[in-house]
């Protein structure tokens, strides 16, 4: 048998890491000694996708339909069997087989310890031993290797470079990957210094769950590559996975400097029309409804639950391959669910989908309809990628902790009295007020002389929010008008100060730099609201999505700005920006209402839409 036999005959399997036949069953190094009642008797292994034969006996899924295609009868007992004969096991042991502890395959790089189930999430984002290819193969670059070399070879790659000549104008196009519109694209950077020059929002521990960029900074590195775009989810950098990573883990890691940065982003594809909204209208956009009962029993389903971006409602983005939803064949891609289990989930949200269906271990009836010819679905999430893809073949996603409680952390508020020489300077530098550079924001301290009267209390850190001084407001002022009451303030000799503690404050010689957590804790009283209105014709969308709302899985929350999406009146117009607090829309207060009934005031409303929006500047990188 040739070499190149072999090679077609196995391969580097991307789920469990190891060389094995294409059709045959997963390899994995466990960790410990597994039980023998959770072992296949064909491959002698801890069972994979196991599949119960109706005489009582469980085998690899892969293993025993092999073993069927030569002999059609039980391997143990020999009684007569097909595969038709055979169920998926229960979700109890498909749950104590996914806790298996297995090692990484890679262990010349990882160390890793981790259960079977997250394994392939860990090889394809994570790992540092994992096998990547350089994102110049296209040009004739031939690496191949770990992940952890990447970086250095990008910095040595003979096509890192290349530039156009005669002739060559195409082949310099490609040697600057462009981001696509609607996928998954991996960009390098040349980073001249260590700012990228980006503001971005959200996190897996805020409303938001994923990283985004909130604004572009003029002049800068990112800024200068002329790439990326506000509203970009930034799902990896340097080959470090973020779509599990908290608001200040991103900034850490997109704050380390490589000489070359390599970004892996998702760009939301702008929509021609509002598809959800259409839907209503069966008779108009040819819809099947199906009035379609799918009855699965009480098994892992391996179903992937999204919605659509300009409205409510929860569909099928795929199925996980070879589960049980995939052998079944009914449900499809594309599908929107409007019952499960006799409840109406017309407006909900995935994870309420998902709680439904994991309330019932025995049967799971879903009433859905279906387009009459198929169309790509254009998903809020639609991307593996994203955090917030909801998999009900696993256990409920644990990545968005709490996220509620940073808009509930108790306000400290306090009044301080000072006396001091009538020619005594303050001794603090302020920053922030309408209008300024970032925004419409408070008037916050960024450093403090300690020798200064205000210094010498000991009362103060930099972050402190100023409401007021000796009475005059500083809310609602412009940076200069601010500057100017705190001179005026500094001429007397007795000054008290109302002040708010803030969120976050820092030690070091350089003034304090707010990130975007920062401002999501200050209190109301010191919102500055703001008015956009934005023009959508009958057949168009606004051109964003929203998270939150008092229903939210993790507590009642505002609902906010997700993403922006470009070519679109939101993105052409430019006020409205990731991470916005959306208070009210027209006439209708969103203060305390459903995310679903959120969308549909959103989806339904024509011609022009006024909004009352709070908008907190990004954390700069």
């Amino acid at each position: 048998m040739s070499l190149q036999h072999i090679r077609w005959q196995t391969a580097l399997c991307l789920t469990c890491g190891q060389f094995h036949d294409s059709h045959g069953t997963h390899l994995y190094d466990y960790y410990q000694t597994v039980d023998e009642d959770l072992t296949c008797q064909i491959c002698l292994q801890p069972l994979v996708n196991p599949l119960d034969t109706k005489c009582g006996h469980t085998f690899c899924q892969r293993c025993l339909k092999n073993y069927l295609k030569i002999q059609k009868q039980c391997p143990l007992d020999r009684l007569p069997l097909t595969i038709k004969d055979c169920s998926p096991s229960s979700i109890l042991v498909r749950r104590l087989l996914d806790k298996l502890l297995v090692v990484c395959p890679n262990v010349d790089y990882c160390e890793e310890v981790l259960t079977r189930s997250e394994l392939e999430a860990h090889l394809l984002h994570r790992c540092r031993g994992a096998v990547k290819r350089c994102i110049k193969a296209s040009l004739g670059c031939h690496f191949q290797g770990p992940r952890s070399a990447l970086q250095s070879h990008l910095w040595e790659c003979p096509y890192r470079d290349q530039q156009a000549g005669k002739g060559n104008q195409h082949k310099c196009i490609l040697c600057k990957n462009p981001v696509m519109d609607g996928e998954v694209s991996t960009i390098e950077i040349q980073r001249a210094s260590p700012e990228l020059g980006i503001s971005i929002v959200g996190g897996c521990d805020t409303p938001l769950i994923c990283t985004v960029i909130q604004e572009i900074v003029p002049d800068g590195v990112v800024h200068k590559d002329g790439r990326l775009l506000p509203g970009d989810q930034i799902l990896e950098v340097n080959g470090e996975d973020l779509t599990q990573a908290s608001h200040y883990q991103a900034k850490s890691a997109l704050y380390q400097y490589y000489p070359v940065c390599r970004l892996t982003v998702y760009r939301e594809r702008a929509e021609e029309s509002r598809p959800i909204e259409k839907e209503g209208t069966i008779h108009t956009l040819q819809l099947i409804y199906m009035g379609m009962h799918v009855f699965l029993p009480g098994r892992p389903l391996g179903i992937k639950l999204v919605g659509k971006r300009n409205g409510p409602g929860v569909y099928i983005l795929n199925l996980v391959p070879e589960s049980l939803a995939a052998f079944d064949g009914r449900l499809k891609q594309d599908d929107r669910v409007f019952e499960i289990n006799g409840r109406d989930v017309t407006y909900g949200t995935q994870e309420q989908a998902a709680d439904i269906i994991q309330s019932d271990p025995t049967c799971v009836q879903f009433v859905i309809s279906r387009r009459s010819r198929p169309q790509t679905p254009d998903l809020i999430r639609s991307t593996s990628h994203d955090a917030s893809n909801y998999s009900v073949y696993s256990d409920k996603s644990s990545t968005s902790s709490s996220s509620n409680s940073l808009l509930n952390t108790p306000i400290v508020e306090r009044t301080i009295h000072v006396t001091k020489d009538t020619c005594e300077t303050l001794g603090v530098s302020v920053a922030g007020g309408v209008a300024s550079h970032r925004g419409d924001t408070p008037i916050y301290i960024t450093n403090i002389n300690p020798k200064g009267c205000l210094g010498r209390t000991g009362k103060l850190k930099r972050g402190d929010i100023i409401l007021n001084v000796n009475g005059n407001s500083l809310l609602g002022q412009s940076h200069n008008e601010a500057v100017k009451q705190l001179k005026l303030s500094s001429d007397l000799n007795q000054l008290t100060l109302q002040v708010v503690d803030g969120a976050e404050t820092c030690d070091g010689p350089g003034n304090f730099i707010p990130t975007w957590l920062y401002w999501l804790k200050v209190p109301k009283q010191c919102y500055i609201l703001r008015s956009i209105s934005l023009l959508r014709s009958p057949s168009g969308s606004l051109g964003f999505s929203i998270v939150g709302g008092s229903d939210h899985a993790h507590g009642a929350m505002p609902v906010f700005v997700k993403s922006v999406v470009p070519d679109t009146p939101a993105a052409k117009d430019g006020r409205l920006k990731c991470g916005d607090i959306v208070l009210s829309v027209n006439e209708h207060n969103l203060k305390t209402i459903t995310h679903g009934k959120a969308a549909e005031i959103l989806k339904q409303l024509d011609g022009v839409v006024n909004m009352t929006v709070v908008s907190w500047p990004g954390t700069l990188v």
